[in-house]
């Protein structure tokens, strides 16, 4: 008997090694080499092995093995002999045995890692613990932990796979400021815009270049462009808008939604 190591990928196979030999009389199993007068055989020394995958089914278990038949020129069974799947490991059945597709499948378990993904854009990571029927493949349990696998966790937000590009939700906000006032634009905002109702106004930019706005009516607007990343885009801080006693303005704009911005 040979047994040669799988090969994957394209990778030669190795030469395949003796495991030992067979009695086709008896179907005795020994390990290693065959008997030096061992000997190809001739047109009297017709008998042949094959191989069954057979399952040793218990009330505990249900374990594969592999039964070695011998079988002479007609093709009765002259022999059998039993051994692990490794093929010589000899093998005693301790239960019932039959086709392993017999065996009756086990509830099973598995271990989800999963996000908790909060309002402000930032998540938690956690793990789902599942318990399913093997019959209908039906969840009949779930507990979520820490990632620790064992602290209890309640999840606030939404559930998903960790790593998914979530932004924070952006809203358009519209604002009309009189002076004395100073406004600072929020983090994160997207886009915004600016009516001069009354001047003198003063704009800042994130560069700290201040340009003073007098004519009533004046309008400018800005834009971030697009980022390629996950989430909008967004304008450069810090970026203020100062009015004086008299002056009024109207500004709109887009940013996370994360209350009040004024």
């Amino acid at each position: 008997m040979l047994r040669s190591a799988c090969a994957c990928d394209g990778v030669e196979p190795t030469p395949p090694e003796i495991a030992g030999w067979l009695d086709p009389a008896t179907g005795d199993f020994t390990e290693g080499a065959a008997p030096a007068d061992a000997r190809p055989c001739g047109a009297d020394d017709c008998a042949s092995v094959s191989l069954l995958r057979l399952c040793d089914q218990t009330e505990a278990e249900c374990v594969p093995f592999l039964r070695h038949l011998v079988h002479d020129c007609s093709g009765t069974v002259t022999a059998s002999t039993d051994t692990t799947l490794d093929g010589i490991t000899p093998y005693v059945a301790a239960g019932e045995t039959g086709d392993c597709d017999d065996c009756p499948c086990e509830d099973g378990s598995k271990v989800l890692p999963l996000c908790d993904y909060q309002p402000d854009g930032t998540s938690v990571p956690f793990l789902r613990h599942l318990t399913y029927d093997c019959t209908t493949g039906q969840v009949t349990e779930e507990t979520d932990t820490e990632t620790d696998a064992t602290t209890p966790y309640t999840p606030t937000g939404d559930i998903g796979e960790c790593g998914e590009c979530r932004p924070a939700p952006m809203c358009p906000q519209l604002l009309g400021l009189s002076g004395p006032e100073t406004w600072t634009m929020p983090e994160g905002t997207e886009s915004v815009a600016v009516t001069v109702a009354c001047g003198p106004v003063t704009i800042t930019d994130c560069a700290s270049n201040a340009t003073v706005v007098n004519e009533c009516g004046t309008a400018f607007s800005w834009a971030a462009p697009a980022s390629g990343g996950c989430g909008p885009p967004a304008l450069c801080t810090p970026f203020t808008v100062e009015l004086p006693e008299g002056a009024a303005v109207y500004l709109n704009f887009v940013s996370p939604c994360l209350g009040d911005a004024s």
